[in-house]
C-alpha cells in the first residue's frame, strides 16, 4: 500500500477544520457545476454542503471518524483531470478518517462497506484557498469516486501503519 508521511498534509488537515462555511473562492466553472450537481434528481445534499450520489448501496456499519478504512477511490476535478486513483494501482487504501479533509471523511462515514458513492466536496470542506498540490487550484471542487471495502479495526492486522499516516499521493 502506498501512504504520504503526515507532514505532506499535516497543514492541510490544521486548516480543514478552521476554513469558513462560505465560498473561498471565485471560480466559475467549479461555481456552475456545483449548481448543475446539486439540481440532479439522485443527488443528496448534507447540512455541510456535501453533495453525493450512491452509486451502489452497501450492508453493516458505518465508519465513525476514529475508524480506520480500506477503500478505492479516484479522485478528479470539475474538467475532468484525474488527480489520484487507487484503481490505477489495483491496490485499495488505508484511510484514516480523522486525518483527510473534512467532506471525504463525511462522505465515507456516510457509507457501509461495499458502497460505492461519488463525492463532490465543495472547497470549504475540501482544501479551500490552500492546496497541497499545484494540479489543485484555489477554490476547488473536487470529485471523488469512492468504494469503502471495509472498516478495519486496528489490532486485526499487524501491517496498518499507525492512523497518523495519510494515504493520498496526488
Amino acid at each position: 500500500m502506498k501512504y504520504l508521511s503526515i507532514t505532506s498534509f499535516l497543514i492541510i488537515f490544521l486548516f480543514s477544520g478552521c476554513l469558513e462555511t462560505q465560498p473561498l473562492f471565485d471560480n466559475e466553472a467549479d461555481l456552475e457545476f456545483l449548481e448543475e450537481y446539486a439540481q440532479r434528481d439522485d443527488v443528496i445534499i448534507t447540512e455541510s454542503g456535501l453533495l453525493y450520489r450512491i452509486l451502489q448501496e452497501g450492508e453493516g456499519e458505518s465508519p465513525v471518524m476514529s475508524s480506520l478504512v480500506r477503500a478505492h477511490y479516484e479522485v478528479r476535478l470539475v474538467n475532468g483531470d484525474i488527480l489520484g486513483s487507487s484503481y490505477d494501482e489495483d491496490e485499495p487504501l488505508v484511510i484514516p478518517l480523522a486525518e483527510v479533509i473534512t467532506g471525504f471523511s463525511e462522505g465515507l462515514m456516510l457509507m457501509q462497506e461495499g458502497a460505492e458513492h461519488e463525492l463532490v466536496i465543495p472547497p470549504e470542506l475540501g482544501y479551500g484557498d490552500l492546496p497541497s498540490d499545484s494540479r489543485i487550484h484555489p477554490g476547488a471542487v473536487l470529485i471523488f469516486k469512492v468504494e469503502l471495502l471495509e472498516i478495519i479495526q486496528e489490532d486485526e492486522d499487524d501491517d496498518i501503519p499507525p492512523a497518523s499516516v495519510i494515504p493520498f499521493q496526488f
